[in-house]
């Protein structure tokens, strides 16, 4: 990755390490957002529970990859285009193009907020889960992993990353594939498979019952609309056409390696001893199954897994950050680029000193998770609406964001009920309470 990145960073402009020239085509646009979406939190939270308590989660995370690539694909067009027409890099860029500068300000720390948290899923769940099985030489190969994503992310921008991307998808497609080949011709057949599964694990409600199995499909799939990394990979695009295609080529193959992180858990299920740490079953179902050389190459592809998305992650605060320091200076293009380098290096580095400081990463995701579903109404309302004021943005993010944060200890995963309700409450009725004129048409 890091000769890669070395290769194609060279000449580099600003424009290329950002939104890599808004030239991005179909199938490179397609496979990186496909091997950023299917995270290590998506893998390995996929088997662990599958394994541990059946098909109710493995279906579920799997359908709201589905209904988020859908979602990004009827907007992709419009949301392209606000990218085209003002020169926006990110998704505070927008709401500073239509909803003024405090919005940009508001919008831009919370954002910033998100990527560390999502960071720290991304670093320390892997860390912490792989160091149980084989120790800290794990963690250090992790640490080295972290710091070479970081090193050639800074070197390359978001064009290395689409391009890293697309090498570490086949990665993660070709060991998975073989893992359930080899996992099948170990059980028999499909039908010794469900013959072994434990009581229960064929019931799709078993995990947290109706009403959360269609909550995570129904508003899971927005959550990928409040996700900077998404907004600059589709002002990356070279069309609006590609824009669009590529997240509804995308679905077919999300929905392929989904299902296919379900029947590895679904083999987990059957060929692991009951009682293990369930975070650890992916390991332990690789080092269980395969060959000793493709237990190496498991390890790589959930490090292929793990850097597809940190680096989109990288790229997405240090863009937002670019913006804000120096987005109304004239610097010559040298300057650009190294502040641009120096700010991915700098971004990525807090991010993962933050997340091994943060205790509770689990915990933090769901409060992630419901900060960036706030971001959905003033989303839609900005896009479609030429009606909403500045004003009624702001309050809809800000006084959703503060109850989240106060009652979220005491509703945990309840909370996003409140916060969802009261943000489209906000954003709807708010000009018609107070008869606002600060309007600002995109």
């Amino acid at each position: 990755m890091f000769f890669v990145a070395w290769h194609f960073s060279r000449k580099e402009s600003v424009e290329a390490y950002f939104v890599n020239q808004r030239k991005t085509n179909l199938w490179l646009m397609t496979f990186s957002t496909v091997a950023t979406v299917v995270g290590a939190g998506a893998t390995v939270a996929i088997v662990s529970e599958v394994y541990n308590t059946g098909i109710s989660y493995g279906l579920a995370l799997p359908i709201s990859f589905i209904a988020g690539m859908f979602i990004l694909g009827l907007l992709a067009k419009k949301i392209k285009e606000i990218g085209d027409q003002y020169g926006a890099h990110t998704i505070v860029d927008f709401f500073e193009k239509r909803f003024g500068r405090k919005n940009k300000i508001l919008t831009g720390w919370l954002q910033l907020f998100l990527l560390v948290i999502w960071i720290g899923i991304q670093a320390i769940a892997i860390a912490s889960l792989a160091s149980v099985l084989i120790g800290v030489d794990y963690v250090i190969a992790l640490f080295f992993s972290a710091a070479i994503t970081i090193l050639y992310t800074a070197m390359g921008g978001l064009k290395v990353d689409i391009i890293t991307d697309f090498i570490q998808f086949w990665t993660i497609v070709l060991v998975f594939i073989a893992m359930a080949i080899v996992g099948y011709q170990s059980i028999g057949s499909f039908g010794d498979l469900f013959a072994q599964l434990p009581r229960g694990h064929l019931d799709p409600l078993a995990f947290g019952g109706l009403s959360w199995f269609i909550g995570v499909i129904l508003l899971s799939g927005f959550l990928y609309l409040g996700n900077t990394t998404h907004w600059q990979r589709i002002f990356s695009a070279e069309s609006q056409s590609t824009a669009q295609k590529s997240f509804y080529l995308a679905i077919p193959i999300t929905a392929f390696l989904g299902f296919l992180v379900l029947f590895l858990g679904l083999i987990a299920a059957v060929k692991l001893p009951v009682g293990i740490q369930k975070e650890t079953a992916i390991f332990t179902l690789m080092k269980g199954i395969l060959p000793p050389w493709l237990v190496g190459l498991g390890f790589a592809s959930i490090l292929a897994v793990i850097m597809s998305s940190l680096d989109s992650l990288f790229v997405g605060g240090s863009t937002i950050i670019y913006k804000a320091l120096f987005g109304q200076k004239n610097l010559d293009s040298r300057k650009e680029m190294i502040y641009a380098r120096l700010l991915t290096a700098a971004f990525g580095v807090v991010g993962f000193v933050l997340a091994f400081i943060i205790p509770n990463i689990v915990t933090l995701s769901l409060l992630a998770t419901y900060l960036a579903l706030i971001f959905v109404p003033p989303i839609f309302a900005g896009i479609y609406s030429k009606k909403i004021s500045a004003n009624a943005c702001f309050y809809s993010i800000l006084i959703p964001s503060i109850v989240l944060f106060i009652l979220f200890p005491i509703l945990e995963e309840q909370v996003f009920v409140v916060t969802t309700l009261l943000g489209v409450l906000i954003i709807t009725l708010y000009d018609k309470i107070f008869k606002r004129k600060d309007l600002e048409v995109i």
